[in-house]
């Protein structure tokens, strides 16, 4: 039942978003000129999975947990992504695929194993 819902607000999130997501890549690309960012995650049973979001940070920002990231590497159009959860759009991608659901735990880094233990 839970993985019914998934596919469906992926679909009508992803359907009724479109115009916002072509939008946010238009600007990104100005912003960063890669708007997409993907990031190898661990899914659930430690299955690893690539996260794809709106890009926050400029590229040569190392690959860490973004509160370990230096802020001034946030980019005006990625504060603002950021702030309104915009940046988070693309995930609807991963959930559609199954790789992540709505509802549960934030998928880890694969350097965060203590926090990967722990779910």
């Amino acid at each position: 039942m839970i993985r019914f819902f998934d596919v469906f607000f992926a679909l009508f999130g992803l359907i009724f978003g479109f115009l916002v997501f072509v939008v946010l890549t238009l600007i990104g690309l100005f912003d960063t000129g890669s708007p997409i960012f993907r990031q190898e995650r661990i899914g659930q049973n430690k299955k690893p999975f690539t996260l794809v979001k709106f890009r926050t940070m400029s590229k040569d920002t190392a690959s860490v947990a973004s509160h370990l990231a230096s802020s001034v590497s946030i980019t005006p159009l990625g504060s603002f992504l950021r702030k309104t959860k915009l940046d988070e759009i693309p995930q609807l991608w991963n959930v559609l695929k199954g790789e992540m659901s709505l509802v549960g735990p934030r998928p880890n880094l694969f350097n965060q194993e203590e926090l990967i233990n722990a779910r």
